[in-house]
């Protein structure tokens, strides 16, 4: 007896599995995206700071508090001992460490993020 494979009620489990894969990307995606765009943002600040880091109005205080400005209105959890800059006659260098929380269903994962910056004092 021949058996019809397309029978009512009959769903392949590759089709199921597909959807549960699906699923669980999509739910990454919607909790990682916005804090990727939210970090780039952070990013590109802190490298304008750099690259104006050795004009004489840019002091240390300045770039600082312009780093906090960008990190709250982009609401990443970055205090003031999160930040090291460090001037010779050479080169500016900034740095930014902070940790973030993303939460999942089941899982938080820590995401331990560095922004570093080296430009040359002209």
């Amino acid at each position: 007896m021949i058996r019809k494979r397309s029978e009512r009620g009959d769903v392949p489990v590759g089709c199921l599995v597909g959807l549960i894969v699906m699923g669980i990307a999509l739910l990454i995606g919607l909790k990682v995206v916005p804090l990727m765009v939210r970090v780039g943002d952070l990013e590109n600040k802190v490298e304008a700071l750099a690259d104006r880091a050795g004009r004489i109005e840019y002091d240390n205080k300045r770039i600082i508090r312009d780093i906090l400005v960008q990190a709250e209105k982009s609401d990443l959890p970055v205090t003031k001992k999160d930040i090291k800059i460090e001037r010779t006659k050479a080169y500016n260098k900034i740095w930014v460490k902070f940790t973030v929380q993303i939460d999942f269903i089941v899982y938080t994962y820590t995401w331990n993020k560095e922004i570093y910056e080296n430009r040359p004092t002209f």
